[in-house]
């Protein structure tokens, strides 16, 4: 039967041309270059913004590059022009992305496009999966853009169902039996697995739906964007399937490029459509660089109809669960710096059912033009290695591919471009353009069979593992399995549990790659242990249960005693404190000076921030917020979250339309539109200060109201002024943001003090005693004394006859905090990866000084102290300058690294020394140069881990009442160690 198949192949084949070798061609007869294909597709919509154009003739064309032409919304784009196969493939690549959701043509001066409108490819970009509303949406009614099958493609019994939305889905508003469903005309739900993701919702049946039998598709308004719309008027189809027998399976081999040599070496077999590298997976990312690629090889299994009964458009299937396999992928942060592993084997993995179609070319009538082929994957990634899977595994789904099909000897040849768009540590999205090659096997009767596969998925990673000391509620459970599971196998409760005490804790999941998200409905509470457990009943696609297994953490401890207010931990853009209205000149560039209780002393005046256009506003918090608490303004002065236009004077202009996505601990404010180049603004988080929860007042969950000016020496239970943020709109980026937490930390609760429930400096190993710096901590110790001091010690007091007591475990104070840094790229002169870092403000726990006034001992508690990171001089003597870090690979230790120097002002507001309100010199003072550098390394579930310590002894030299008293305190040599991760990768 399979040769009875491939020769109904050949001969549609040939009715439309793709003989290849087996004829001859003549082109005397015709004009030179008659086209045969096409990348994109005319008309096609939702191509990447990093997709080549490829338009192959019957023969070179003889064009020039002045040829070609790509008009956008902009005009002319700059192009550079290859060819391949020989010169009848022409490749237009744009020098930089193409813009979002816009309409583009390519026209070749003399030639005319026969089958397209105008005579000149025509396509529709896709949508930006960050920045501006607008640049994510392609409508601002949350409709259906797509559904395929489409009215001109039949819909067969094997066939997958597909949309496009105008919007991407929320998708906690996809539930199937509710929001979505198909059902077959006695009303029967029909079981389906359904995979959503971005603007995507696939829909593949468990089962082949029954020829002639009417189904419908039912989506209800209660379907919902991430941008809080729901689903204009719902959307309902009716479906009536065809019958697909006699069908048949067509083998297929994907074959590697070249069987020794990898993707990026000379000799290896290119596509005739690109010139690049076949069955080759790039990622070209700002972390990962250009180079990074996977040689991917294996048999496809595919599905044909009957042809005769399709001569226009034969329907093809490849089954779920299919497989290709990779080679390991090469980790190069920047392209350049080892990272210490490589990817392990890759594996490609279908997670439905793809479907595609071959179809006559709309170009030529030409009998030698080859058939169309159009295949739509959805499709997952993982890797044989923990940290890389955990940092890469991901679904793509619906991956278009256009391809063409001819006969070579015997047999079917497909040759298909499409992009992907994976995304890398969860932060940015890679790109890769994929150039497919698959050859049938001349013999399909001694074909290869599928390889059996009897191994089931195998929890390899898992979020929080080994670090629950780093989790906080509102972080997700992150199982990552060597495989993809088959998500229809997955029943909370019964296959996947969580459960604290034996009790069941409700959850949401979703399956994105190998990895089961587990995000549960309240968030998990501090001091709790809880117990996942992933039964044999999770399967793999193939249906191999999972090897059964039972995880356990316990959330970190929190003490409920001495609360306060929260605070922002980092804001972008910006720095996060309230500022002193009369220090602020917007005209200037300035920002104003933090308000603080001695203005006078209150530090630099900060520089006013830009914000790329497209970027969101990002804040952490210190603590669990109330999310109902954070309101968007819809006026001028009004709401808890304001983002508005002004003037140089300040004046309110006009409220910037915009999206809130409040998280426990994380708030984005997302603007409908861009932000305009130029144009001042300002972003306001609301408080007072008072107790309680007001109006317009942003609120920790346990009703304290954000605290925006620790240098006021506030009441630890009110709040403070607005923090208020004015920046200036600039020009798209392409750097990487990359939000970093300081964890683990002892002061799980933010109150500024060292609770008995936290952990606190420990002797390591027992018996020895060490007392390394645990992390994010700086250490202190008294050096000399001075005036009315006899004698001073950090941490406890004094014997009997007035010596120093030892207590090497309570010299450290305690830091919280975070930072955010932009991921620059490559630098060869330095021959690192250069990091810009946005000034942070650390907090630090009080710490007890005792001291012997006129030998009588006291103890002073120093308070709160604040650090804050000085913006760098720009030569101007002004501080308008982000922090510069470096990545560095160190040969000797195999180890990527980081570097960077601080320059610190150090702030004790609330410090009473001796007990006595008297005057001392702990505000704003310099700490200059602090030299700090450590490892780079990659947790088992791929978070990324930046550990640092200081290079350099730093003093600090309290002077109190005008030198009535002096205590000189120093932070010695690695007494400052910060660690800083990035956060959950789902």
């Amino acid at each position: 039967m399979r040769s009875v198949l491939l020769v109904a192949a050949a001969s549609l084949l040939a009715a439309c041309g793709g003989g290849g070798s087996e004829q001859t061609v003549d082109f005397s007869g015709r004009e030179k270059g008659h086209v045969f294909y096409t990348y994109p597709a005319d008309e096609q919509a939702g191509v990447s913004v990093h997709a080549p154009l490829v338009v192959q003739f019957s023969e070179p064309p003889g064009l020039a590059e002045s040829d070609v032409t790509l008009n956008g919304p902009q005009g002319a784009v700059n192009v550079a022009v290859s060819w391949a196969d020989g010169g009848s493939s022409l490749v237009v690549t744009p020098s930089a992305p193409l813009a979002f959701n816009s309409e583009y043509t390519l026209a070749l001066a003399g030639m005319t496009l026969e089958g397209v409108g105008g005579g000149a490819l025509n396509f529709v970009t896709g949508s930006a999966k960050r920045g501006a509303v607008e640049a994510q949406q392609q409508a601002a009614d949350f409709v259906v853009s797509r559904f395929s099958p489409a009215e001109n493609r039949p819909l067969m019994d094997f066939s997958t169902l597909r949309l496009q939305f105008s919007q991407p889905l929320d998708a906690t508003t996809v539930d199937y039996g509710s929001s979505v469903t198909l059902t077959d005309n006695a009303d029967n739900v029909i079981p389906v697995s359904v995979l959503s993701g971005g603007n995507r919702l696939t829909i593949d049946p468990v089962e082949d739906l029954t020829p002639g039998n009417t189904y419908t598709l039912t989506l209800t308004s209660d379907l919902a964007s991430v941008f809080g719309n729901s689903l204009t008027g719902g959307a309902s189809y009716s479906l009536v399937p065809e019958d697909s027998a006699p069908s048949e399976t067509l083998v297929l081999e994907a074959m590697a490029a070249d069987p020794v040599k990898g993707c990026n070496e000379d000799g290896v077999t290119r596509s005739p459509l690109t010139g690049a590298p076949i069955n080759c997976v790039p990622l070209v990312a700002k972390l990962l660089g250009d180079t990074t690629v996977s040689k991917l090889s294996g048999n496809v299994f595919a599905d044909l109809a009957y042809i005769p009964n399709y001569p226009d458009a034969a329907p093809l299937r490849i089954s779920k669960g299919s497989l290709l396999e990779g080679e390991p992928l090469d980790v190069l942060i920047g392209g350049y710096l080892p990272a210490g592993f490589d990817s392990g084997d890759v594996t490609v993995s279908f997670v439905s059912d793809a479907n595609g179609y071959l179809l006559p070319t709309p170009y030529s009538q030409s009998p030698e033009a080859p058939r169309r082929v159009e295949l739509t994957l959805d499709l997952a990634f993982s890797t044989a290695d923990s940290r890389a899977n955990g940092a890469f595994t991901q679904s793509l789904l619906q991956v278009d591919l256009v391809g063409r099909a001819i006969v070579e000897e015997g047999r079917m040849v497909i040759d298909a471009v499409g992009v992907v768009e994976p995304e890398v540590l969860g932060i940015e999205t890679a790109y890769g353009v994929l150039s497919f090659h698959m050859e049938s096997y001349a013999d399909q009767e001694n074909a290869p069979q599928p390889v059996a596969d009897i191994s089931g998925p195998v929890l390899q990673s898992w979020q929080p593992g080994d670090f629950a000391d780093r989790f906080r509620p509102g972080d997700p459970i992150i199982l990552n399995l060597n495989e993809t599971p088959d998500q229809t196998t997955i029943e909370p409760g019964v296959t996947l549990m969580l459960t604290q005490q034996g009790s069941a804790v409700p959850f949401q999941w979703q399956v994105d790659g190998a990895s089961v998200v587990l995000m549960p409905d309240q968030p998990l509470s501090f001091g709790t242990e809880y117990q996942v457990a992933l039964t044999d009943g999770v399967q793999d696609l193939r249906g191999n249960p999972a090897s059964p297994e039972t995880v356990t953490f316990s959330m970190p401890s929190f003490s409920t005693n001495a609360p306060r207010s929260p605070n922002a931990t980092t804001v972008y853009p910006g720095y996060p404190c309230a500022v002193d209205p009369a220090s602020r000149d917007l005209a200037a560039g300035e920002q104003g000076q933090c308000v603080s209780n001695t203005q006078g002393q209150a530090g630099d005046v900060l520089p006013l921030p830009t914000l790329p256009a497209n970027r969101a506003i990002a804040i952490q918090f210190s603590q669990d917020m109330d999310t109902s608490s954070m309101v968007l303004g819809t006026s001028c002065d009004d709401g808890s979250v304001r983002v508005e236009k002004i003037d140089a004077a300040g004046n309110c202009l006009e409220v910037v339309p915009a999206t809130l996505s409040p998280q426990l601990r994380e708030l984005t404010i997302i603007p409908q539109a861009p932000w305009e180049q130029g144009q001042l603004y300002r972003y306001v988080l609301g408080s007072h200060s008072a107790t309680g929860c007001g109006q317009n007042v942003i609120c920790s969950s346990a009703g304290m109201p954000l605290q925006t000016a620790q240098l006021l020496a506030p009441e630890s239970d009110v709040g403070g002024p607005d923090l208020s943020v004015a920046f200036v709109g600039a020009e798209a980026t392409d750097n990487v943001f990359l939000p970093l937490r300081n964890l683990p930390k002892t002061d799980v609760n933010a109150n500024f003090l060292v609770d008995s429930e936290e952990t606190a400096t420990v002797e390591v190993p027992a018996g020895s005693g060490v007392y390394p710096v645990p992390a994010n901590a700086a250490r202190l110790g008294v050096t000399g004394y001075g005036g009315a001091v006899t004698g001073a010690n950090v941490g406890c007091g004094f014997t009997l006859l007035l010596q120093p007591l030892s207590c090497p475990d309570q010299k450290d104070t305690y830091l919280n905090g975070g930072i955010n840094v932009d991921i620059v790229g490559w630098d060869e002169a330095e021959q690192a990866v250069e990091v810009t870092l946005y000034p942070p403000v650390l907090y630090t726990t009080s710490k007890d000084v005792h001291a012997q006034l006129v030998g009588v001992p006291t103890s002073v508690p120093t308070g709160p102290l604040v650090m804050r990171a000085r913006y760098r001089d720009d030569g101007t003597g002004r501080r308008t300058l982000p922090l510069q870090g470096w990545i560095r690979y160190d040969e000797v230790e195999d180890q990527l690294t980081f570097d960077t120097a601080l320059d610190l002002l150090l702030d004790a507001q609330e410090m009473e020394p001796l007990g006595l309100p008297l005057p001392h010199n702990l505000y704003s003072y310099p700490l200059d140069d602090v030299q700090l550098k450590g490892p780079v390394d990659f947790l088992p579930d791929g978070r990324m881990v930046i550990g640092l310590e200081s290079l350099t002894a730093k003093d600090i030299d309290v002077n109190i009442g005008s030198g009535l008293a002096t205590i000189d305190l120093a932070i010695p040599v690695g007494g400052v160690n910060l660690t800083f991760q990035s956060g959950s990768i789902k």
